[in-house]
């Protein structure tokens, strides 16, 4: 992204700039507040995009700011992927499919104009650091509503007894509660943020994450962390936050009878996902005692292996898996069961956009994987910014595989825009390098 030359700023082009620079700090605060969904109507951070859509596209008219694509591989596998995602939904039309349409030509969208708005380390730096805020805010507001035996809102009611707090479900606060306390893991070790946030945010993702009663939430938890301390630019610091996030996450799953008993499903969430079995294990929610491991939706995963093999090239179309499943495949639906919706992001995209849409899925997590590589390799100022986001998304993939929501997941899309705008910024950086080191030459030699 490039800044124009500047004519005199008025009271509304500086209102403008303003959004820019402050908004995506602001439009992270608000994401994990999917309650006031029931206020507005809709999710009050997408009130803030809009906001911040509208006053960027004017900074463009301005000649303030301009758009600027990220020239990287995995940027044209994307886009690849998104064209070939928005024809298998023309060429289908799956009845209800069109929220699932709208995800996947929007959110790029989203993640183009984060890319676009930080300048600096230092707006990278704020829109962080307000994410560890929502965290430890989400962990906080957690600890009060436990504690006082109540809910903000339960939109589900088959899952009124678990904490989804401000989210409108709990597997859905469990992933988040993750992603915080990696994000706090890695900005600790790398002393990016104040120690007092980065070490309350762990913890308190780390004691609240528990009263979710997440299966997969207690197996990945720790998952992510560990995953964080690997690739942490400092180790030993990241060992240290870990191991202290880790023995207040044992604490708090092991004082409540309920979260050990989910702690042991979480187990054996674990031996389904990796034999493909399926293992005997009563809910512990109440209401719910005769669900069985099964809600890790083996079902659902043979469903879609079976769309993938009587469609292989394009699958069902985009957002058909629910309709084709209870229509075609309904047969696959156990008795008593009525959860019609795909829960491994990998099976959706292999059902619903056949090889493809798999293929051109999977070559871009590799590209961009080994984007992250390098930009973690070069240990140039932007290094860091480039591997927190990337390292996230680690978490996120995992969870989709078990409670589906990636591609539909913001944060992954928050994800990807700011790993991009680090590039960006880095690029922008080294192509004025031997300009400045030209300068200071002359300089050198004047003096």
């Amino acid at each position: 992204m490039t800044i124009l030359s500047r004519p005199p700023a008025s009271s509304l082009t500086r209102a403008a700039e303003a959004v820019s620079t402050y908004g995506l700090a602001v439009y992270v605060l608000c994401l994990p507040l999917e309650f006031t969904t029931r206020i507005f109507r809709q999710p009050i951070s997408r009130y803030v995009l809009v906001a911040l859509a509208a006053s960027y596209i004017y900074l463009m008219f301005a000649r303030r700011r301009s758009i600027s694509v990220p020239r990287r591989l995995s940027v044209w596998l994307l886009l690849l992927f998104v064209l070939a995602s928005l024809a298998s939904w023309a060429i289908t039309r799956a009845p209800s499919s069109r929220s699932s349409l709208l995800d996947i030509a929007l959110y790029p969208v989203v993640a183009l104009l984060v890319a676009n708005l930080p300048l600096s380390e230092r707006d990278h730096r704020r829109a962080w650091i307000a994410f560890l805020v929502s965290g430890l805010g989400v962990a906080c507001v957690g600890v009060v509503l436990y504690s006082a035996g109540v809910q903000i809102w339960t939109p589900n009611p088959l899952v009124a007894n678990r904490m989804n707090i401000t989210f409108a479900d709990p597997n859905i606060t469990a992933r988040f509660l993750t992603i915080a306390a990696c994000a706090a893991t890695l900005m600790f070790s790398a002393r990016k943020a104040p120690s007092w946030l980065t070490l309350g945010t762990a913890i308190g993702c780390a004691v609240i994450l528990p009263t979710t009663w997440s299966r997969s939430g207690l197996a990945l938890f720790v998952v992510g962390l560990i995953v964080a301390a690997i690739v942490a630019l400092d180790r030993r610091r990241a060992a240290v936050i870990v191991a202290v996030a880790l023995l207040a996450f044992v604490g708090s799953t092991t004082i409540n009878a309920d979260t050990r008993d989910r702690a042991s499903g979480a187990v054996s969430t674990l031996i389904t996902a990796v034999t493909g079995g399926q293992v005997d294990q009563s809910s512990a929610i109440p209401g719910n005692e005769d669900v069985s491991l099964a809600d890790n939706r083996v079902y659902l995963v043979k469903a879609g292996w079976s769309m993938f093999i009587d469609h292989p090239i394009g699958g069902v179309g985009v957002g058909g898996f629910q309709h084709a499943i209870l229509t075609t495949y309904r047969s696959f639906l156990p008795e008593g069961y009525t959860d019609s919706l795909s829960h491994t992001s990998l099976v959706t995209v292999m059902a619903e956009q056949g090889l493809v849409g798999l293929v051109l899925f999977l070559l871009f997590l590799c590209a961009l994987a080994w984007e992250a590589l390098a930009a973690r390799a070069r240990r140039d100022r932007c290094a860091f910014w480039s591997t927190l986001p990337a390292v996230l998304i680690i978490p996120i993939f995992l969870y989709s595989q078990f409670e589906a929501r990636f591609l539909q997941e913001p944060y992954l899309w928050l994800a990807l825009g700011l790993f991009y705008s680090a590039h960006m910024i880095a690029r922008r950086e080294a192509a004025l390098e031997p300009a400045a080191e030209s300068q200071r030459s002359r300089s050198t030699a004047a003096a």
